[in-house]
């Protein structure tokens, strides 16, 4: 009977070994991951932040090119000069207005 007890016990003590050990695996592999997952972090919080950057400075050269355009057409005659000013201009905000879009998709 002592035999037997005896037996179980050590039958359960191999069990919670071999369960410690997995879980000690399982917290280093964890452990692995989180510090991974954290690098990756930084370095995706440095590109926002450069895509941030960017999108600023572009935000402030489209406002300079609404203003530079107010300026042109304000001193222009309406003539044909005109009209292919205003096309140009449409194009380029278009331009400029697709490429905030691909920025603010990107944040």
């Amino acid at each position: 009977m002592i035999e037997r007890k005896l037996s179980d016990f050590e039958k359960k003590l191999d069990i919670l070994i071999l369960t410690k050990e997995k879980l000690s695996w399982s917290v280093s592999e964890l452990q692995r991951e989180n510090a991974e997952l954290r690098t990756g972090n930084a370095a995706l919080k440095e590109e926002v932040q450069e895509i941030k950057k960017k999108y600023t400075s572009l935000q402030k050269d489209f406002n300079k090119s609404k203003t530079f355009v107010k300026i042109v057409t304000s001193k222009l005659t309406p003539t044909g000069g005109l009209a292919e000013l205003k096309e140009a201009v449409e194009r380029y905000i278009e331009e400029i207005d697709k490429c905030i879009e691909l920025l603010e998709d990107t944040l």
